[in-house]
């Protein structure tokens, strides 16, 4: 058993499609919803500390309801995502637009729909601010702006005709979480696993420039 005074880290966990594992209070199940900037999910996931894969998570709903999870162990999925695997089934948990259930527990192997991104509190800040428009603006050593982003499939952010995977910048969302509105922040972006990083300054618009 986890006691209250076992620390853990907490998280959130988007699926492919670049929604989030949620939770239907309606109906006591596990759901997906949209990323919303600013919006916690009604679900999240608390791991032991220190942080190690493969491990037993506990799934907590906002809103306390009384339907049991199924036990379930948070496995690897590299780089920086995971995948739930059922024990007693031999199954994995999958979030899809399709069939009668948007989130189930019935799929035989990890593929698209059963791998997911856990984020921290500070990496769902950062993303957040990106997403939101006349927020966050990112510029090369070039001087040249980024178009504003998209949230693409497989855990993308589109600018353009670029693609940043969320999973390899973990550490750049956390740090763009933490600028100030009229600050700037130099920002090492990994576009690409094999290559290196690319430093962009990223500067927070203060609120008043756009009222």
């Amino acid at each position: 058993m986890m006691t209250e005074t076992t620390p853990t880290l907490r998280l959130w966990f988007m699926d492919w499609f670049g929604w989030m594992l949620d939770h239907n209070s309606v109906r006591d199940a596990l759901d997906r919803t949209p990323f919303q900037e600013g919006r916690l999910p009604g679900l999240s996931i608390a791991v032991p500390l220190p942080f190690h894969l493969p491990c037993r998570p506990l799934l907590e709903k906002r809103i306390s309801m009384p339907r049991p999870f199924p036990e379930m162990e948070m496995q690897e999925f590299l780089p920086n995502r995971v995948v739930f695997f059922i024990p007693r089934t031999s199954t994995y948990l999958r979030s899809s637009p399709l069939g009668p259930e948007p989130v189930d527990f019935l799929a035989l192997e990890p593929g698209g729909w059963e791998i997911f991104f856990p984020m921290t509190i500070e990496m769902l800040r950062g993303l957040s601010l990106i997403l939101k428009p006349n927020t966050v603006k990112l510029q090369d050593d070039a001087g040249h702006d980024l178009p504003a982003p998209t949230l693409q499939q497989g855990f993308m952010l589109q600018f353009g005709d670029r693609h940043l995977p969320l999973f390899l910048n973990t550490t750049a969302l956390i740090q763009i979480g933490q600028i100030m509105p009229g600050a700037t922040a130099k920002v090492a972006l990994t576009w690409e696993d094999d290559a290196p990083p690319a430093y962009f300054n990223v500067s927070r618009e203060t609120p008043f420039n756009h009222q």
